[in-house]
């Protein structure tokens, strides 16, 4: 150790590739090397208010070699501080960078209040609640309802029903920017199957809409059941087909919601109980009117048939289930297939809206031999 004050003139990174480049700031757990005159007076280095470790064997009178903390700092100034043994300090510009929170979804947009939310994402870093701020519109969510943090999922629990809007998370470091999703969001609104929804045709069968306290998201929701086979095999036991009508549930005519198809998006949340392994959800528009014959319509292998959309979550892993309620977004543009997958012309109708768990042709979604998923269905809506 020598006394006196150390003096800064520059940093570096440690590799010999990259030593010719003079640094103003360095990401967490990087490895720089302090240039400067009488570093052996140095006994503490602090980046922000973390300390880092110092190891004397690689510090000289011009170089200090040192590893950038990973720990959060709980005060940001963008300063390194170097403390000599008499505590004198000399600061230095120098900023750890830390990348601004993003948000990559909400797990559940419907989040009944008091409930968690979950958002999943990267870079959701702060030491303690106070540090981070939680925006849905213009409600901020208190401290007290954050429940946890971690790097990749931020969880709070959910406002009343009637704050709505993008969600926004700030951190020391910057800000996630607005969701294009908007939590609680009920523009476009189809059915939640509540009183005064009729399925078209007695589809689906009044027993399956149901309201258990220690499943419902919001109220009614639909449970679909039974078991699934192969392409073209039947679902065998309970009613898997769920057609809504406009001229039943309160659009007398045009589209079963007001934005413009072409650039609209099919949300709706599942909460699968069981797995499924078999079959694709299918989704079709078509016009009022009509019988559920449109959901059928599968055409061939070369084209024909009525367009439709498909959700096939367990597609990639074998088998699906879902940790609780989960949104679910199919844009309008992909429901574009026939029964065996072929792309066709996009419905002009949308009006109707059949939905059923069934192969219509495509062996890429055959699946299992069988599966008896539980599926519980809610909130279907159009947004734009």
């Amino acid at each position: 150790m020598t006394e006196g004050k150390p003096t800064v003139h520059f940093v570096r990174y440690q590799s010999s590739e990259e030593s010719e480049k003079l640094l103003d700031g360095a990401f967490m757990g990087e490895n720089i090397v302090i240039i400067g005159d009488n570093l052996t007076s140095v006994q503490e280095v602090f980046f922000n208010n973390v300390k880092a470790l110092l190891n004397i064997n690689f510090i000289t009178k011009n170089t200090l070699f040192v590893t950038i903390p990973q720990t959060l700092p709980t005060v940001r100034s963008d300063q390194m501080f170097l403390v000599t043994e008499n505590k004198d300090t000399v600061a230095y510009d120098f900023e750890v960078r830390i990348p601004a929170p993003i948000i990559s979804r909400i797990k559940c947009e419907q989040v009944p209040e008091g409930e968690d939310v979950v958002l999943y994402g990267d870079y959701f870093l702060a030491s303690d609640p106070s540090l981070i701020d939680i925006y849905v519109g213009e409600y901020q969510i208190p401290t007290t309802d954050i429940v946890s943090i971690d790097k990749n999922e931020l969880i709070f629990r959910s406002p009343p029903k009637e704050v709505k809007g993008p969600v926004e998370v700030k951190t020391l470091y910057g800000s996630s920017g607005r969701t294009k999703d908007i939590f609680h969001d009920d523009r476009g609104w189809i059915t939640g199957f509540e009183e005064g929804f009729v399925g078209g045709w007695g589809r689906p069968d009044e027993s399956r809409i149901q309201n258990d306290p220690d499943l419902a998201i919001d109220g009614n929701y639909v449970r679909i059941e039974g078991t699934t086979i192969g392409v073209g095999g039947p679902w065998e036991g309970g009613s898997i087909i769920i057609n809504i009508w406009g001229e039943d549930n309160g659009v007398p005519t045009g589209n079963l919601f007001p934005s413009d198809p072409k650039t609209s998006t099919l949300k709706f949340e599942v909460n699968v109980l069981e797995p499924w392994s078999a079959g694709p959800m299918i989704f079709s528009f078509f016009e009022q009117g009509r019988s559920e014959d449109y959901l059928w319509a599968d055409g061939g292998p070369d084209g024909g048939g009525m367009p439709r959309g498909a959700w096939v979550p367990w597609l990639d892993s074998g088998s699906y289930t879902t940790d609780g309620w989960v949104t679910v977004s199919i844009p309008l543009s992909e429901f574009k297939y026939n029964g065996y997958g072929v792309e066709v012309p996009l419905s002009s109708h949308f009006g109707a809206l059949g939905i059923a768990i069934h192969n219509r042709g495509n062996d890429d979604w055959i699946g299992t031999a069988e599966c008896t998923p539980v599926i519980l269905l809610d909130n279907i809506r159009v947004i734009p």
